[in-house]
C-alpha cells in the first residue's frame, strides 16, 4: 500500500513540473552588460549580508549546543557534588537554562541580519 502512494505522490508531483526551455544566445548577449553593472553596484552589500547572516547563523549554532550545558550541569550538581563541582553544574545549568531563550532570540534576529536591517551584533 505504501509504495503505491509513493508511487502516486511522485507521479502528481512530477507532473506538473515546467519544461526546461533553451534561452536565446542573443538574449544573453545584450542582457549581460547590464547584469555586470548591477553585479558591480550590489556586490558590497551582498558580501556585507553574507557576512551578518553567516555572524547569525554561527551565533545559532552556539546557542543550540548550550542547550547541552543543562544536562550537563545537573550530573556536575548530583554526581560532582563530592568532587567539588558543584559551582561549576550551577553555572551550567543556569546558561543551560537561559540558551533556549537564546536560541529563539538569534533565530528571530536572523530575518533582520538577512536583510541588513541596521548592525545587529
Amino acid at each position: 500500500m505504501k509504495k503505491y502512494l509513493l508511487l502516486i505522490f511522485l507521479l502528481l508531483f512530477t507532473a506538473f513540473l515546467p519544461s526546461a526551455k533553451a534561452v536565446d544566445p542573443a538574449t544573453v548577449t545584450a542582457a549581460a552588460p547590464k547584469a555586470l553593472e548591477l553585479a558591480a553596484i550590489w556586490s558590497p552589500h551582498t558580501i556585507s549580508t553574507l557576512q551578518s547572516s553567516g555572524i547569525g547563523l554561527m551565533k545559532i549554532g552556539e546557542s543550540t549546543l548550550s542547550i547541552l550545558l543543562l544536562p550537563a550541569g545537573i550530573l556536575q550538581c548530583t554526581l560532582g557534588a563530592p568532587f567539588g563541582m558543584f559551582d561549576d553544574g550551577v553555572q551550567n545549568c543556569i546558561a543551560g537554562g537561559t540558551a533556549p531563550f537564546e536560541l529563539i532570540y538569534q533565530v528571530i534576529l536572523l530575518p533582520i541580519r538577512i536583510l541588513s536591517l541596521g548592525t545587529v551584533r
